[in-house]
């Protein structure tokens, strides 16, 4: 997925192997069932994570996770499935913006600043599976440092993540966005990669309206979990 670069710590940069990055995504879940009384869908091929970046519904996601679907489900809180159009890729970026048409109170706060390597941040996944009720994973961590690759800076976060966190939000203490997971280490589970919050700024003004120009709203006093399954939604791809 990605080729070989090194971990920044503190300024000193080690050499470090990323060959065997992975997408934390979850894999063919074609035919299986989801706990409860909600059978999956035939032809369900891959789920994730993603979450809103607008008012008005858009979300971000991994584009590993959306690549190739004939539709895309997007199952926001308790309510039913709602169906997700695909409107711009980045794939050197790994990521992906969705439209739901779906307007929301709560979307993820941003900023201009970096993150340090130390600092506390927190991020969300979903199962595989829509299950009732849907009981998202909340991780918390630590910034590892970064690594380059291709040209880019991404953020290492010493968080062990599992299948269905691939488009989850990256958060700080605060609960402001500070980067989306797009994958871990084969050989070090308990590191995982998340493209950087900067990015995605530019990312979301290439295209279609320049949503980062938009000052960020004044944060909400809400926990950082409750903030994390507000603005998260499972993401589900069917062939």
């Amino acid at each position: 997925m990605f080729c070989s670069g090194g971990i920044s710590h503190a300024g000193e940069l080690k050499p470090f192997d990323v060959r065997r990055l992975e997408p934390a995504v979850g894999g063919d879940i074609s035919g299986s069932k989801p706990p409860g009384k909600q059978a999956a869908r035939a032809g369900l091929l891959r789920s994730g994570t993603a979450f809103f970046v607008s008012r008005t519904g858009e979300m971000l996601t991994s584009a590993h996770v959306v690549q190739g679907c004939k539709r895309i489900n997007v199952w926001p809180g308790e309510e039913p499935p709602i169906q997700a159009t695909l409107i711009a890729v980045d794939k050197d970026l790994d990521a992906a913006l969705l439209s739901t048409d779906r307007p929301v109170d709560m979307i993820a706060e941003r900023t201009g600043q970096s993150v340090g390597t130390g600092a506390s941040i927190y991020t969300i996944g979903f199962a595989l599976t829509a299950s009732s009720p849907r009981v998202p994973v909340i991780t918390r961590g630590d910034v590892n440092g970064t690594v380059e690759n291709n040209g880019r800076r991404l953020l290492v976060l010493r968080a062990a993540l599992h299948e269905g966190n691939s488009g989850g939000p990256v958060v700080d203490a605060k609960g402001v966005l500070r980067g989306m997971i797009i994958g871990r280490y084969a050989d070090r589970p308990e590191l995982s990669v998340a493209v950087r919050a900067q990015d995605l700024a530019r990312f979301l003004g290439s295209d279609h309206g320049d949503m980062s120009a938009l000052p960020p709203h004044p944060p909400v006093a809400l926990k950082v979990s409750a903030r994390l399954k507000q603005i998260a939604a499972l993401v589900q791809c069917e062939k």
